[in-house]
């Protein structure tokens, strides 16, 4: 038995053997997800072994599980996954440690995020990726904050560099990501202009929106306003078709997802595009580090954001949960409790 396991598992009771996980052996969609029974994975060196109490969906969830697009079989396995485990945001109690761990000990409720496999009882990871869990806040919440609320403070703060007074466009300002979006520029002292769909009107206001476009009714392109940044988290059009209501004086658009159509020439067309322009085109980079959790469980605990979700999952519902996430015009995040 390996020795950090050894090590923790004295207060175990019974050493853990089997687990049940989600796995997908071939890229397709929710149907390919099967629930196994596998052996729990044994944590080396700095890697922390966690007890799965909530997960949560992200876009890159279904895109991964689907294989699409193809920069995606680049990382994941060309033909057919190269590790069959899914899921990345988690939150529960760490039941055994490797030699390596300093920060972390059994039965520490942590949040943070695996390595594709919180889909699952229990899931191994780095200790650099995770933080522990105040009792303030839920496992719920908790796992609902990784990686929107932080891929919506990067955005908003590293590549936007958003100030008070500025004009602000938030394009699917009520998603996993948006949601976090609207309420986090909102606390910067920014004014809030929303795009959503018209069910979702109210949710925007609610969020801290100062005004709301319904795209089924307007097109903000052709309102004549003016933004010093766009935050894009759908890439429904054309990026540059924003540059009508961008700042010619200097303004940024800040990519952080969509249709994969779009998003893989737009990872050529941004830098060049901004190369002799004041209006910057920027494609949002980020990675569920310790720092970045930090500054997630800060936004939430001053108040400045509040995990919005939208639909709770059980375990053996999963599947039901990605192709409900899978279909897009979500009001906040989708959680799992085990």
């Amino acid at each position: 038995m390996n020795s950090g396991l050894r090590r923790s598992s004295a207060n175990l009771g019974k050493m853990l053997k089997k687990m049940q996980a989600y796995q997908y052996y071939k890229y397709g969609g929710p149907e390919e997800m099967v629930l196994k029974e596998i052996d729990v994975p044994v944590p080396q060196g700095e890697e922390v072994l966690v007890k799965v109490k909530a997960s949560s969906f992200n876009s890159l969830d279904w895109r991964i599980l689907r294989g699409e697009p193809w920069m995606v079989r680049m990382a994941f396995g060309w033909r057919k996954p190269a590790k069959p485990g899914l899921g990345a945001d988690l939150a529960g109690t760490v039941v055994a440690v490797g030699e390596k761990v300093t920060q972390f000990k059994v039965d520490d409720h942590v949040f943070g995020t695996a390595r594709f496999g919180s889909f699952a009882e229990y899931a191994c990871t780095d200790q650099d990726r995770l933080l522990i869990k105040p009792q303030s806040i839920s496992f719920e919440e908790a796992a609902a904050l990784p990686v929107a609320c932080g891929t919506a403070i990067r955005s908003a703060v590293h590549y936007a560099n958003i100030q008070p007074g500025q004009k602000v466009l938030i394009i699917g300002a009520c998603g996993g990501v948006g949601s976090y979006c609207t309420q986090l520029v909102k606390s910067l002292g920014a004014h809030v202009t929303a795009v959503c769909r018209t069910a979702n009107v109210d949710m925007a206001k609610s969020l801290g929106a100062d005004e709301v476009f319904d795209y089924t009714k307007e097109d903000v392109c052709k309102s004549g306003k003016v933004f010093d940044s766009v935050l894009d988290n759908g890439l429904f059009r054309s990026m540059f078709d924003y540059k009508a209501v961008m700042n010619p004086e200097g303004s940024n658009y800040v990519l952080i997802g969509g249709s994969g159509d779009r998003f893989l020439p737009a990872l050529v067309q941004a830098p060049l595009a901004s190369m002799f322009s004041k209006m910057k085109f920027r494609i949002c980079n980020y990675e569920a580090t310790q720092p970045e959790l930090q500054k997630c469980l800060g936004s939430v605990e001053s108040g400045k954001v509040k995990p919005a979700i939208c639909k709770r999952y059980k375990f053996n519902e999963i599947p039901a949960a990605m192709a409900y996430a899978e279909k897009g015009h979500m009001q906040g995040k989708v959680v799992v409790n085990m």
